[in-house]
Parts: C-alpha cells; structure tokens; sequence
C-alpha cells in the first residue's frame, strides 16, 4: 500500500464460504440440465418437441402431442452411419413405455410412433436410443 499500511486478512471460514457460493453458482448456472420441452397452456391440445444431436452425429427427434386422453408420441431418429440395429427405449413417467431393437430404413431413417395414456398432470418422456457401434441419444420432454 502507498501508505505503508498492511494489507488486511481474511478469515479462513469467509474464504471456504465465498468458494462455495462461487462453485455453487458456476454450478447452477453452467452445468445443470436444460428444462425440458414444455408445450402449450391448453391442457387439450399441447405439444412439445425436443431436437437432440446424437453423440456421433446423427439427429433425433422427439414429439409429443396431447389428444384428450391420449398423448401420440413420434420419435424420429436421422442416422449419421447407416448399418446396425439401434436399441430404443422410450419412457412415460420413468416407466418402460416401449423397448425394442429397430434398424434403419432405406432413408437412414428411425421412426417410431405409438400412443400412450394421458395420466392426470404433466407427463415427463425420456428417449433413449443406442446404436451398435456406440453412438447414444438422448431426449427429455414434458406435457
């Protein structure tokens, strides 16, 4: 200091609780989990798609709309790799909704549509797909 005053210290316990504030907020604010997808206000006539890239390239997409009782979920999954059989599990409130091995189309294309009960509230998806040779997706959505 100019003055030749002394710098001040700074309790050890001040230190330890202002790093963990500051890790606490880099954590909530770089590293959580995106919202899901949430559609429309009308609870009879909502929809919400989520688009995901997959971890070797390919796209995927997962729909799903609100029809009264019923929700009509379309899953479509654009191949990078043509070739082997892609393991797909699609979940309706952490339940197995459906689980199958699927190839791709001549179009290098997944596509999958099944429709499901609508429980009282909101409905949370999952999608997972995982190909042969490694390659996963995953998509969350809510209605």
């Amino acid at each position: 200091m100019p003055n030749g005053e002394a710098l001040p210290t700074i309790d050890p316990m001040a230190r330890r609780i202002v790093a963990v504030v500051v890790v606490l907020v880099f954590v909530h604010l770089f590293l959580a989990p995106a919202a899901p997808a949430r559609g429309s206000s009308d609870p009879d006539d909502d929809e919400a798609r989520v688009e995901t890239r997959c971890s070797r390239g390919s796209e995927g997409e997962l729909r799903l709309r609100v029809r009264g009782r019923e929700i009509r979920v379309e899953v479509d999954i654009e191949v990078e790799q043509a070739g082997g059989p892609w393991r797909v599990i699609l979940l309706h409130e952490r339940r197995t909704a459906f689980r199958a091995t699927l190839r791709p189309g001549g179009s290098g294309r997944i596509r999958l549509r099944r429709t499901v009960p609508n429980w009282f509230g909101t409905d949370a998806f999952t999608l997972r797909a995982a190909a042969a040779r490694g390659e996963t997706c995953r998509a969350n959505a809510v209605v």
